[in-house]
């Protein structure tokens, strides 16, 4: 990879984990000095990062991690839901056994880590169940869509099940339901509403957290 492949790699990982926080400034300067390299690469990094509104840039402040707008999220999750679900419907015709056998191993996993307690590993295990139904859509447009969608829903996907861990029981449920639904070859229409609905009861999950972080004081506090 280039430096600036390096250097965006890494601030990304550094944003979706949380070890940047919203509001965080990026001293191009600084950051050359770490990473070692001129301030170029590290320009160009922060521009990419900025494309995918993970950074902003302000006048007379630089650039900074970008804050979450929480209704932003909403309307991109509600979007990306509808396309999941579209998705799925299209992709479940040219799933293999290979891929059903796939989403109940990593389902397994996603129940094995839950009983850990490891809720930043459900969420990536999260994630991967949903990439193994997509990789079998056939409208690379569509799943184009939905990857940018998931860019921006990213800083908060990767720790949403830490925000809200009583959702992840349930959504773990849903993934079953969504397997047997596949191997049973269920209706294009169904198979959509069946996953449209699972994302949207995450952000529904997601809304009465921030309703209740809003509402108590000490709740608010914890979350900072």
């Amino acid at each position: 990879m280039s430096k600036t492949d390096d250097v965006y790699q890494e601030l990304r990982r550094r944003i979706l984990s949380g070890e940047l926080v919203a509001g965080y400034r990026l001293v191009i300067d600084a950051l050359a000095r770490e990473f070692g390299i001129s301030t170029i690469p590290v320009r160009e990094a922060i521009r990419r990062l900025e494309a995918e509104d993970l950074v902003d840039f302000e006048p007379h402040v630089g650039a900074q991690v970008s804050r979450i707008d929480e209704d932003t999220y909403a309307e991109v999750l509600s979007v990306e839901a509808h396309l999941e679900g579209w998705a799925t419907a299209l992709a479940a015709p040219h799933l293999t056994g290979e891929d059903i056998q796939a989403l109940r191993a990593v389902a397994q996993e996603m129940d094995a880590v839950l009983d850990r307690a490891d809720l930043l590993a459900y969420g990536a295990l999260n994630r991967q169940f949903h990439a193994i139904i997509r990789g079998r859509c056939p409208n690379r447009y569509l799943v184009e869509q939905i990857e940018a969608c998931a860019a921006k829903l990213d800083r908060v996907r990767a720790n949403i099940f830490t925000l809200v861990p009583e959702r992840a029981r349930s959504s773990l449920q849903d993934h079953y339901q969504i397997i047997q639904s596949l191997f049973e070859k269920a209706p294009a229409e169904m198979l959509e509403r069946l996953v449209e609905n699972h994302q949207l009861r995450t952000l529904q999950s997601y809304r009465a957290h921030q309703h209740h972080s809003a509402a108590s004081p000490t709740a608010s506090r914890m979350g900072q």
